[in-house]
């Protein structure tokens, strides 16, 4: 059984990539900061899918990912794909700020607790899309 976690899955790609890799068979943990899209995602496939909420920006974000690989029974694949990015032609220093907790302090937190993890089990893959190319 392959087993992977999506940060990021209540919307967008991390969403998409949960239904896809469902539809292929895996058994998915997903996680974002909005419990009830978790919820609605894994009414979709119960069986499959395990839920935590979890926000990139708390520095608790480490344990409780570890909680969901539990749930899941272990991880193959970690799928980083929380991002914010927003317009802000008047340069708001708390507007680029968020941004850089979610973005910049919140990707290295995430993937260097799924590199950790993937160093004690032995292997693993780790996936991530970061970008304000959008914006």
């Amino acid at each position: 059984m392959k087993r992977a976690i999506i940060i990021g899955a209540t919307s967008g790609i991390g969403e998409e990539v949960a239904k896809l890799l469902i539809q292929q068979g895996w058994h998915i943990g997903i996680a974002g900061r909005r419990k009830e899209a978790l919820e609605k995602l894994q009414a979709t496939a119960p069986g499959q899918i395990e839920i935590q909420r979890l926000d990139v920006t708390d520095a608790n974000a480490p344990t409780l990912l570890e909680t969901l690989i539990r749930k899941l029974g272990g991880m193959d694949l970690f799928f980083l794909s929380s991002g914010i990015g927003s317009q802000n032609p008047d340069l708001k220093p708390e507007i680029e700020l968020n941004t850089a907790r979610t973005n910049v302090e919140g990707f290295t937190r995430m993937v260097t607790a799924a590199f950790n993890h993937f160093k004690t089990q032995g292997g693993g893959h780790i996936a991530v899309i970061s970008s304000i190319a959008g914006t």
